[in-house]
């Protein structure tokens, strides 16, 4: 890691000062481990915000939130809407580690018939790993739980696509693949069919193709 700057000292030490506490080597390293990597500018105005709304030392978490650094992460309400889909193996869920991880401490009180308490868990759990991820400077990491049922996993995919979780790219990857229509007019045909159906077969095919090319003229 870089050495710490002195800019960066400047406003540990104030914050230090500010809140009468004693500097140590171990402090330090600690806050510059976390919060090194962020602008000083950004730095030096979370400070400025986290001193004028608070009478304690802000831990580093603290100032990655006012820094926007939990801006990527949902609220644990937004996430436990998430996690209590995994409750049914039916489901398809896209989640992140946090959401994931906090919901394997609470399945176990939710399995046992407490919803509440599995959502307190929970909340308590994910508020926990986010922070714990923020300290660290973790990016947010989205991955995909296929459930057994193809019409619900389409839903699912779709709606991550709506909020934001998944990019429609990484999407495709998981939605079914569009039928050719051709293709499937071709092998009924090879298949062996009657005259009337090959007429019937061959009047879409011209349909499509027509409407193809108007597609591509306009």
């Amino acid at each position: 890691m870089a050495k710490i700057t002195d800019e960066f000292l400047a406003v540990i030490g104030g914050f230090l000062e500010v809140y009468g506490q004693q500097a140590s080597t171990v402090k330090v390293n600690i806050y510059w481990s976390t919060l090194g990597q962020y602008p000083i500018q950004s730095l030096r105005a979370a400070a400025n915000a986290w001193v004028r709304k608070s009478q304690f030392m802000p831990k580093p978490a603290d100032l990655i939130k006012l820094m926007g650094g939990s801006s990527n992460h949902l609220s644990p309400d937004e996430a436990w809407s998430i996690a209590i889909l995994a409750s049914d193996e039916t489901n398809t869920v896209v989640w992140t580690n946090e959401i994931a991880k906090a919901w394997s401490q609470a399945e176990i009180v939710y399995r046992n018939g407490d919803k509440i308490g599995a959502r307190r868990t929970f909340i308590d759990a994910y508020e926990r790993m986010v922070d714990e991820s923020m300290m660290y400077g973790r990016t947010v990491e989205v991955f995909v739980s296929l459930g057994s049922d193809k019409e619900k996993r389409t839903d699912a995919i779709n709606h991550a696509v709506f909020t934001g979780l998944l990019t429609q790219e990484r999407a495709n990857h998981y939605l079914p693949k569009p039928e050719n229509t051709f293709e499937m007019l071709e092998c009924k045909t090879e298949q062996g069919v009657s005259n009337n159906s090959m007429m019937h077969i061959a009047s879409i095919k011209q349909m499509l193709k027509t409407g193809r090319a108007c597609v591509a003229e306009s």
